[in-house]
C-alpha cells in the first residue's frame, strides 16, 4: 500500500507549483501522480477524505471539472464515514460540490447540495455563527436558482451520457462514471439502486415522488418514446428511450415506469437506466 505522506507531498508540491511558481505544467504532473495513487492509499476515512478533497480542488484549479467532481464525491463519501462526525468539514465539502454543480448548470443537484451542506455545517457551529451567516448569504443565489422541472430530465440525460463510459459494469465503475454520490439519491429521487447486470452490464434505478418528472419532459429530452407491452393487468406502463454517445463502450436503454397510462403530464414513478454494450 502507498503511504499517505507520499500523496500529501505530491499534493503540496502541486499546490506550490500552481499557486506560487505558476507552473501549470509541473503542477499537472504532480497532481496526476497523486491522483493515480489514491486508489492504493493506506489511510483511514478521515485522511482519505482530506486527500480526495485536496486533489479535487487542484483539478478544479487546473480546469478539469470531471476529475474534480469524481474526487469531491469520494471525499464526501469518505467524510460521511468519519467518527466523530466533522460537521463543518462535511458541510464545506458539500458546498464546494454545490458550486461545481452550479457552474455546470446542474441547478437541481446544486441547490440540493447547497441546502444540505448548510444544514450539515450548522450542526457544527453555534446558531449565531458569523461564518454560517456569511455562507447563507454567499449560497443564496444557488438556493434561489430554483431548478425548473425540465432540468431534472436534462440532468437525467447528462447522467445517462456519463454512464455510456461504463466498460465493465462494476459498481465502482458506475459510481465513478456518475461522478455524483448515490447517497442521498440524486436528482431529488427517493431511492437509488445500482444492480449488477444479468442480461445487461448493469442498471441504475431511480424512484421518484409524484410531480418530479413527466412524460412530456422525457419526450422533449430524449425524443419519441417506444411504448412497451404490459406484462399483466397490474403491471406498470413502460416507455422506452435510447441514448448513445459515439465512441463510448456502452449504450443506455432508459425505461420510464408509470402507474397509469402515461399522458403528457403523467408523472413517472421510476426510471431504469440499463447499461448495455454499445
Amino acid at each position: 500500500m502507498i503511504e499517505r505522506a507520499t500523496v500529501k507531498n505530491l499534493v503540496t508540491g502541486a499546490r506550490v507549483q500552481l499557486r506560487l511558481e505558476q507552473d501549470r505544467v509541473r503542477a499537472l504532473e504532480l497532481v496526476t501522480a497523486a491522483d493515480a495513487m489514491l486508489a492504493d492509499i493506506d489511510a483511514d476515512a478521515q485522511a482519505r477524505a482530506d486527500m480526495y478533497a485536496s486533489v479535487s480542488a487542484l483539478w478544479l484549479d487546473l480546469g478539469d471539472e470531471r476529475r474534480s467532481e469524481q474526487r469531491i464525491v469520494q471525499a464526501i463519501e469518505a467524510e460521511a464515514q468519519v467518527t466523530p462526525a466533522r460537521h463543518v468539514i462535511l458541510g464545506t465539502r458539500r458546498l464546494f460540490y454545490a458550486k461545481l454543480l452550479h457552474a455546470q448548470r446542474r441547478f437541481a443537484d446544486a441547490a440540493r447540495h447547497a441546502s444540505e451542506g448548510l444544514a450539515i455545517y450548522a450542526q457544527g457551529v453555534e446558531p449565531d455563527s458569523p461564518e454560517l451567516a456569511r455562507l447563507k448569504v454567499h449560497f443564496a443565489p444557488i438556493l434561489q436558482d430554483a431548478p425548473e422541472r425540465s432540468s431534472v430530465a436534462g440532468a437525467l440525460r447528462a447522467m445517462g451520457e456519463r454512464l455510456c463510459a461504463v466498460a465493465t459494469g462494476s459498481e465502482a465503475e458506475i459510481r465513478g462514471a456518475l461522478g455524483i454520490p448515490t447517497t442521498p439519491p440524486p436528482l431529488g429521487a427517493s431511492e437509488c439502486l445500482v444492480t449488477a447486470g444479468e442480461l445487461s452490464r448493469a442498471s441504475l434505478e431511480l424512484r421518484f415522488t409524484a410531480g418530479t418528472l413527466t412524460r412530456r419532459e422525457l419526450d422533449e429530452t430524449f425524443g419519441p418514446a417506444h411504448v412497451l407491452p404490459r406484462t399483466g393487468p397490474f403491471a406498470s406502463h413502460t416507455l422506452g428511450y435510447a441514448l448513445r454517445v459515439p465512441g463510448t463502450p456502452a449504450r443506455i436503454s432508459l425505461y420510464a415506469l408509470f402507474a397509469t397510462t402515461p399522458g403528457p403530464g403523467t408523472s413517472a414513478k421510476s426510471i431504469l437506466l440499463r447499461i448495455d454494450p454499445a
